[in-house]
């Protein structure tokens, strides 16, 4: 029997009462990036704030690169690799997430969005690889990237692993629902297919109560969610304390591990193979540069339009878009 996928509550302060309730309790969890960024008067990045050791007390504590918020909210990351690594370096992380790039629909927007946006999660993760092992740091957890299964078998036969390890995110999960062609089980299946048996998921952000489908999948090893603080604000608009927060917090690890560890709703897996995403000659020559860590996402992708000449190749709007120093995020 497969063990429960370990549930880790998601922690959106990098510190104070919330940090001590998951402490005490021995809850794991996961940080946003996001949460340690400290900004000057005008928005932007002016210094991380590091992890308190002494704070954390030996917290089972994993670190997001908060890919989503960067995107959603900055249009790209706001912080570098370099300020990324300073807070990796702060702390024992159980995982730190590599840099990747989401790819919701609000996000990416179109099928060349996306995969753009993939091959620029390939490349950070090279770029990030590279610059942690320079400050003796272990290397990230790699992240796959898509939206259709196909997708993320494009993503995971381009990352530049000779071994693959034990444990993998797979991002862009929260706003999904559990089946369908770009379900959660159909992504999950795709990946089954071609990754190592020792390999497991890091499902980011799915829904909890996907738990009765998904806690005793052998392919998965942990979720996260902070669904538990949603329903605290849309249950308590006003009069929230830590206290109380930290209550909601306490519970919704309890259901989703019972949730988790209980019965399970069956599910047979398709046996059909998934090829990985198909695209044109001459985008794939840009998004193989991509990869290959020759050029930036954005760049590439602003390049294709004019090579391939097509001004429908981009959504309306994004020819305005920042190129590689905001990026796309």
């Amino acid at each position: 029997m497969t063990a429960p996928a370990l549930i880790r509550a998601g922690v959106p302060l990098p510190g104070g009462r919330l940090v001590e309730i998951a402490r005490d309790a021995g809850l794991p969890v996961l940080f946003s990036a996001n949460a340690f960024m400290r900004r000057d008067p005008s928005g932007e990045i002016s210094s991380v704030r590091m992890a308190d050791r002494a704070h954390f007390g030996g917290l089972d504590a994993a670190l997001d690169s908060a890919g989503f918020v960067a995107a959603a909210r900055y249009l790209g990351y706001p912080w570098s690799i370099e300020q990324y690594l300073n807070l990796v370096d702060s702390y024992d992380w159980s995982w730190y997430a590599s840099m990747d790039h989401c790819v919701e629909p609000e996000i990416a927007g179109d099928k060349a969005g996306v995969m753009f946006r993939v091959a620029e999660t390939v490349r950070m993760f090279s770029e990030l690889r590279r610059a942690a092992a320079d400050r003796g740091i272990g290397a990230p957890m790699p992240v796959l990237q898509g939206w259709t299964p196909a997708q993320y078998v494009w993503c995971a036969e381009k990352m530049p692993l000779f071994e693959w390890p034990d444990l993998i995110g797979v991002g862009s999960m929260c706003r999904r629902n559990l089946h369908g062609e770009v379900g959660v089980f159909a992504v999950i299946d795709a990946l089954d297919k071609i990754l190592p048996a020792h390999t497991r998921f890091h499902l980011f952000g799915v829904k909890g109560k996907s738990l009765e489908h998904l806690g005793q999948h052998p392919r998965i090893a942990s979720i996260d969610s902070m669904g538990w603080d949603f329903a605290a604000r849309k249950d308590h608009p006003t009069g929230r304390n830590m206290e109380l927060r930290g209550q909601y917090m306490l519970n919704w690890v309890e259901r989703n591990r019972a949730a988790a560890a209980g019965a399970q709703v069956a599910h047979t897996p398709s046996l059909l193979p998934v090829e990985a995403e198909t695209v044109d000659e001459r985008t794939g020559a840009w998004l193989d540069l991509v990869t290959s860590n020759e050029i930036c996402g954005p760049d590439a992708r602003w390049h294709a339009m004019h090579d391939i000449g097509q001004h429908d190749f981009l959504e309306d709007g994004d020819e305005d878009e920042e190129r590689c120093g905001m990026g796309m995020a």
